[in-house]
């Protein structure tokens, strides 16, 4: 099974995972981005390592027009100002981890906002943190 994880983020918003490892260490999140990698050009493996577990997840970046047909209306979207980073996610519980901290390091730090595809739900800070502890809890 395969679902996806989308991450709306304003265009100016920092896309380089050293940002996100600056941000992590600032917010006591354990993971680390293994390479300097850019999400603004970069489509593929997202390397990572959470909890001395390396591993990663399946990023692409899209824009919004290119998702904004499965979008439940939301006023907080900008569309002409939004760019859109989509996680595909199957069963491995690691790719999993890595999409929902990635996603809640942009949510707390650069207005990001969070939509589950399975749920067909937005995603807040707490709900992120929520289904990052069922996870971890089940590991």
């Amino acid at each position: 099974m395969s679902m996806s994880l989308f991450l709306l983020l304003p265009l100016d918003a920092p896309l380089r995972t050293e940002h996100l490892n600056e941000v992590a260490k600032k917010l006591d999140v354990p993971i680390t981005y293994n390479s300097d990698v850019d999400l603004g050009t970069h489509s593929g493996f997202l390397p990572a390592t959470v909890n001395s577990v390396k591993d990663g997840v399946e990023i692409l970046k899209l824009s919004f027009e290119e998702v904004s047909f499965i979008l439940p209306p939301n006023k907080d979207i900008k569309p002409k100002d939004t760019l859109v980073i989509q996680f595909r996610l199957g069963v491995n519980p690691n790719e999993t981890v890595i999409a929902l901290y990635t996603a809640l390091l942009y949510l707390l730090s650069y207005n990001g906002i969070v939509f589950d595809s399975k749920s067909n739900k937005y995603f807040n800070a707490e709900i992120l943190q929520q289904n990052i502890d069922a996870i971890l809890k089940h590991d």
